[in-house]
């Protein structure tokens, strides 16, 4: 891609834009970066850009700022529905995704790039450990935090990139195409965007569209959208499940991850009792980072001592503190009524559940069957809790509303038994309250440890 001296908006000045635009200018192109928003952390981030040469405009697109250009790269937060994507679409101008644009330029094309409703980020870290671990160069990168375009200068021929990619990123890809595709799971989640169940599939089934019969599809056998996606996947296909199944993959059995690549052998790979990660969703994220590192030609001894030594992301099924004999579990990351179900099937006694925050637009009525013989107590905030109030009212549990997380908590504790777990599992967006899920599972961790 030949961009020198050509007039190249980025839509967004968060990390993707800031790294996007940064690139392109060194590449010799004229960059022109568009941002809605005008906080005091784009107002010093825009001077940066600028002292680098770079034009911006915050506080609002304009047609005049983006006038005359010839690509578009939007950040993954940019709808279909701004300006300069509409600009850039009725006159047929290239709009294309930041990972697209360093797919383009990446020196490496061993490119593993996950994704799924739940787990990317553990699930990504997970394989970056194990490949750092085996001693194969590897960069992690995507929507896990450092941007692809912003590691290219550590990618050579031979490195993989371990990727994680959501839905809005593979909105925009043209020729995008990984050696290895990883689908973890698929439900219902950013319907305020993607406005349809089918619309937030079809974003995740283009993770698959450009590969062949030499790439290679990691695929969650017990999800039934994964198992349907799998009948149009041109590349060769493997699965991870539960029990033995007649499919090439891993599978878990008595907690023991098994390889099935070989048909006439299995072979153990992992006792996952015996590592720091627990819960339904973590038992997936393990069978699925073991499947692509043995594809990739890693042995199953070192991803055991690899995934034994793995230290649990914080924020996800996050064991935060035990008084009294209640223990506190923050799940901050949970935003899907997905995640809240994932929460509940990984814990087996009794639990007080904090849900709330920002609706996606999304029904929660399908997690009111894993409240049976568990869930004796349902505590809401948040712009939601109304909402979800409305909801969970036929469903046979308590349910109190709270303005914050610290009352939330206070409430979750007067009202625990000893051999209770308090469950913070939101289920929703933090942005109501907090600028990320994190500060959100720091407020509830720091409100935890003051009843210590």
């Amino acid at each position: 891609m030949d961009v020198k001296n050509k007039k190249i908006v980025v839509a967004g000045l968060g990390k993707t834009g800031f790294d996007s635009a940064v690139f392109l200018a060194r590449k010799g192109a004229d960059i022109f970066l568009t941002e809605e928003k005008a906080t005091e952390q784009i107002s010093k981030d825009a001077s940066l850009l600028n002292e680098k040469g770079i034009k911006t405009e915050i506080g609002g697109h304009t047609e005049e700022f983006i006038k005359d250009m010839e690509m578009l790269v939007v950040s993954p937060g940019i709808p279909d529905d701004a300006l300069p994507v509409r600009y850039a679409e009725s006159r047929n101008i290239p709009v294309i995704s930041e990972i697209e644009l360093a797919f383009t330029f990446s020196p490496s094309k061993k490119i593993i790039a996950i994704t799924g409703t739940d787990g990317k980020t553990t699930t990504t870290s997970l394989t970056g450990h194990i490949f750092k671990e085996a001693k194969v160069p590897s960069v992690v990168c995507g929507n896990i935090g450092n941007t692809f375009i912003g590691e290219i200068d550590k990618i050579q021929r031979e490195t993989f990139v371990i990727l994680e990619v959501s839905s809005f990123q593979l909105e925009r890809i043209k020729e995008f195409k990984p050696l290895l595709g990883c689908l973890l799971n698929i439900d219902e989640d950013h319907i305020d965007r993607h406005r349809t169940i089918e619309n937030y599939i079809g974003a995740k089934k283009r993770l698959f569209i450009n590969q062949d019969s030499n790439d290679r599809a990691v695929l969650n056998y017990e999800d039934k959208w994964c198992r349907d996606i799998a009948r149009t996947i041109k590349s060769k296909k493997f699965f991870f499940g539960r029990d033995e199944f007649h499919k090439q993959g891993v599978y878990l059995k008595n907690n023991i991850i098994f390889s099935a690549l070989n048909k006439e052998k299995h072979t153990k790979v992992v006792n996952i009792e015996k590592t720091n990660l627990w819960g339904k969703g973590n038992a997936e994220n393990m069978m699925a980072a073991s499947l692509i590192a043995l594809l990739c030609g890693i042995d199953a001894e070192a991803i055991e001592r690899a995934i034994s030594g793995f230290i649990p992301l914080p924020h996800r099924l996050e064991r935060v503190a035990e008084k009294n004999g209640v223990l506190f579990i923050n799940d901050s990351k949970s935003t899907s009524p997905h995640s809240v179900i994932n929460a509940l099937e990984s814990v087996e006694t009794e639990t007080i559940l904090i849900m709330g925050g920002r609706n996606k637009d999304m029904s929660f009525s399908r997690i009111i069957p894993y409240f049976k013989n568990k869930v004796r107590l349902i505590i809401l905030l948040g712009e939601a809790k109304d909402m979800l109030a409305e909801e969970f009212k036929e469903c046979g549990v308590p349910v109190i509303k709270v303005n914050d997380v610290k009352e939330a908590v206070q409430n979750a504790f007067k009202n625990a038994k000893p051999g209770d777990i308090v469950l913070f599992s939101p289920g929703c967006t933090s942005f109501d309250m907090f600028n990320n899920y994190k500060e959100r599972g720091d407020a509830f961790k720091k409100e935890v440890l003051s009843l210590l």
